[in-house]
């Protein structure tokens, strides 16, 4: 049986408008390497998949489409090989043609969205310094931590110039992180070795601005939280004083109850908040 396969043409601009990144949201693996061996060749694993079947018996085969739009870009996808065989598993039945339309938009625009960016933050550098004299003592910043997006600040330094001179660096700040926290500023150093807390404060970096869901996503919490001591006063005190917490249980219990489609987990010091924004989807 003959099946309307992809010009060539079609292959490589699918490949590259999704910048040879598979489109399922779940997977996004680059699907393009140099190879080791050989500098004029490279690894490849990318395909380009069909979304109606290029076949009459293929999954998700649609007979009121001529063979030329079978052929077309608009009836293709960007996948890895192990996606492009998982979409055609029980003939197509668990992805949709309106799925993978869905996964290749977004993408796209993801895609778009990304371009000349970094991919991942970047933590700042750490803080130096330079003694020019005897006894002098600098305590360089520490470089701020890589999130979401950006560059994270470069730690302070300093020169002293003279005897039993000091200098203390501040810290770099961070990035955004992908729950939509805006880059946290760093703590000052003071507050890392060993001075008193009258002294702490100082060199302490202001935060980013938290995007507007975030900040409804704590305001949210926060309700949460004040409904749950209403309704178990004698937890109150422990709660308040930090050394428990408001069960997760009961945040994501409400958080169905209420509608809300994102979810928390408990982590070291306390709940994380999934990713903001999905590809193709906003949480509530």
């Amino acid at each position: 049986m003959s099946r309307d396969e992809f010009p060539k043409l079609v292959i490589d601009v699918l490949g590259k408008r999704a910048a040879f990144i598979c489109s399922n949201p779940d997977c996004r693996k680059l699907t393009i390497a140099p190879s080791a061996d050989d500098p004029e060749k490279f690894l490849y694993i990318g395909k380009a998949a069909h979304i109606c079947a290029a076949s009459r018996n293929g999954p998700r085969f649609d007979a009121s489409i001529t063979e030329v739009e079978r052929r077309s870009i608009s009836n293709g996808i960007f996948l890895c090989g192990n996606c492009a065989d998982m979409i055609d598993k029980n003939q197509g039945i668990d992805f949709s043609v309106g799925r993978l339309r869905t996964w290749k938009d977004a993408h796209e625009v993801w895609v778009a969205g990304n371009l000349n960016k970094s991919p991942t933050g970047v933590g700042g550098e750490g803080g130096s310094g330079i003694v020019n004299g005897n006894r002098g003592v600098v305590i360089g910043g520490r470089g701020g931590s890589g999130g979401v997006a950006g560059i994270g600040g470069k730690g302070g330094g300093g020169i002293v110039n003279g005897d039993d001179g000091l200098v203390i660096g501040v810290h770099g700040g961070c990035c955004a992180t992908a729950d939509g926290r805006g880059g946290r500023g760093a703590r000052g150093p003071t507050e890392r070795v060993g001075f008193s807390t009258e002294m702490w404060g100082y060199g302490r970096g202001g935060s980013g601005a938290n995007s507007p869901e975030y900040e409804a996503r704590i305001e949210t919490l926060r309700i949460f939280r004040t409904e749950y001591m209403t309704r178990f006063p004698d937890d109150a005190p422990y709660i308040n004083s930090g050394i428990e917490q408001v069960p997760v249980d009961w945040i994501n219990q409400r958080l169905a109850e209420c509608g809300k489609d994102w979810r928390v987990t408990i982590g070291l010091d306390g709940y994380i908040l999934p990713a903001l924004i999905d590809v193709g989807h906003t949480s509530r």
